[in-house]
């Protein structure tokens, strides 16, 4: 059994916020990367291993010691217990069972904070409580059924906690492989209610739009002058995505005289000729609609 100082509790809720961002409606998905596990609850011994994959998280242990043990919890939003949970595995048998972390009384701090429901295949819908019936009486929570044939001498169905315990608040989620078992294999994901954790080793993306420059000089000759425009873009930082493109426009005393969209790391030129004795040219140089430069062509006044 894991033991928490009240100290570390109280911080949970902060550190779920950094590590996962909650689900914002049903049917959602949350990513699971590293660093995203809750310190204070983790459970992951000497000889216990967590390793995020591109598409999932291995899990193994050395052998069947007391240190063979690897456990870890995500943050989840504050909710009741769910009607489901459930994790993929691809592996070794006994797999690590679900774990499901609730409060009894919305007080992070006192002793009815750690709770734990154990999900494990061998006992089918049947979730079991660590510490039986002396521990939950201990920590207000009522016991659904009290009978043998499970992991514990307390347990029942989810739909059964809920109605048993209808002020627990669940606020992470996680996984056990051990201790005391050997075992080796890969977790996709967990499912709980309607979200579902994956886990991956790639990094996080930003969506960021398109930033760049625009530059302009003119050449004067005989019978025209020319206006050059430059327009670059910068290249993405690592894990950016593009965004919206960069919109360049060019106007000529108020008129569009060219557009360009531009992708990131991108470059692009272009040349305006304004004849001699056109008069007076105010070119503008536009950015996402933003007047970028201004430059004033002269060529004297029109005949």
């Amino acid at each position: 059994m894991k033991v928490i100082t009240k100290g570390a509790v109280a911080g949970l809720a902060a550190a779920a916020c950094v590590s996962i961002a909650p689900a914002a409606h049903a049917d959602s998905t949350v990513t699971v990367r590293p660093g995203g596990f809750l310190s204070a609850l983790s459970d992951t011994r000497a000889t216990g291993h967590v390793e995020f994959l591109k598409d999932g998280l291995h899990v193994w242990t050395e052998g069947n010691t007391s240190t063979d043990k690897a456990a870890e919890y995500v943050g989840v939003p504050t909710q009741g217990i769910p009607a489901t949970a459930s994790l993929n595995w691809i592996g070794t048998q006994p797999q690590p069972g679900s774990q499901i972390v609730f409060d009894v009384d919305s007080d992070r701090t006192n002793d009815n904070t750690w709770n734990i429901l154990v999900g494990e295949p061998v006992y089918g819908d049947d979730y079991w409580y660590p510490g039986g019936t002396t521990r939950a009486l201990a920590h207000g929570v009522t016991c659904p059924q009290t009978t043998g044939g499970s992991g514990s001498d307390c347990h029942g169905t989810l739909a059964e906690w809920q109605t048993a315990v209808p002020t627990a608040e669940v606020y992470a989620v996680g996984f056990s492989l051990g201790s005391g078992i050997k075992g080796d294999g890969v977790i996709r994901d967990l499912q709980v209610g309607d979200t579902d954790y994956r886990f991956t080793s790639d990094p996080a993306t930003t969506v960021v739009p398109v930033a760049g420059t625009a530059t302009v000089k003119t050449i004067v000759r005989p019978h025209v002058t020319v206006l050059k425009a430059h327009f670059s873009t910068d290249a993405l930082g690592a894990n950016e995505v593009q965004g919206a493109k960069l919109r360049f426009k060019v106007k000529d005393n108020g008129k569009v005289i060219y557009r360009n969209q531009m992708g990131a790391g991108q470059k692009s030129a272009a040349k305006f000729p304004f004849a001699k004795g056109s008069g007076k040219h105010v070119v503008q140089v536009l950015k996402n609609g933003v007047v970028d430069s201004t430059t004033v062509i002269k060529t004297g006044h029109k005949k």
